[in-house]
């Protein structure tokens, strides 16, 4: 009886195998456009027989691949392969996430200093970031994103990557460690004041005024209540 079953049980798995392949593909398109086709889908198949779907929304594929190309990472010529997909997992994540209100930059700013330095900015549920020291992680991703490898040089210093999603369009841009220790101190519920002391903590020089534009533009905070979609 198996052996009347099997081939049938072949196409359905080699089916499987090959939608699982395609999600990573579209999920993590600047580490397939880095690696190229003939790279990329071996590796895919190979992650696809280890970690299968616990979710049919195959958008969400894909949780643990940052972590499988780190443990890759030893065999191989592009030890920042992991970065990337840890920065097209955040997109996925901005894309899926909760709506939220932006918070509206001249009202808030309004407030009187001391009150100003006590407020807590509240992360818009779309909000992630990623930082690293030594790798230029944003110059890799959003030029390998672009499938734009071969046209463009990267210069070889630490990054940081911001991602957001204030509307309907998911954004990104460069930040650095000031930035990244300012998100950290906000999620962590610290006020503005202590925000600012950790990112000049991590950058003396930082220009907080401008670093808050950036944030601010970004749309990396939310009005401090459920959007206006909620049924709550």
């Amino acid at each position: 009886l198996p052996e009347v079953f099997e081939p049938g049980f072949a196409v359905y798995a080699n089916t499987g195998l090959r939608a699982c392949i395609a999600a990573l593909e579209a999920n993590f398109p600047s580490v397939a456009h880095w690696l190229g086709e003939p790279w990329f889908r071996p590796l895919a198949a190979r992650f696809s027989r280890l970690h299968p779907p616990t979710d049919a929304r195959l958008i969400l594929y894909g949780e643990s691949f940052a972590e499988f190309l780190r443990n890759c990472e030893p065999d191989s010529d592009w030890p920042y392969l992991s970065h990337l997909a840890q920065l097209d997992r955040m997109w996925t994540q901005a894309h899926v996430a909760a709506d939220a209100v932006p918070l509206d930059f001249a009202r808030w700013a309004a407030q009187d200093p001391e009150s100003l330095g006590a407020a807590r900015l509240h992360l818009a549920p779309a909000t992630f970031w990623h930082c690293d020291s030594r790798l230029p992680v944003w110059g890799l991703w959003s030029t390998a994103r672009a499938a734009g490898i071969g046209r463009s040089t990267v210069p070889w210093r630490g990054q940081a990557v911001l991602i957001t999603r204030p509307g309907d369009e998911v954004l990104s841009c460069e930040i650095d460690a000031a930035g990244c220790a300012f998100l950290q101190a906000c999620a962590q519920g610290l006020p503005l004041a202590d925000a600012a002391q950790a990112a000049l903590r991590a950058a003396p020089d930082a220009d907080l005024q401008a670093l808050l534009s950036t944030l601010f533009t970004q749309g990396a905070f939310a009005e401090d209540g459920p959007p206006p979609n909620s049924m709550d």
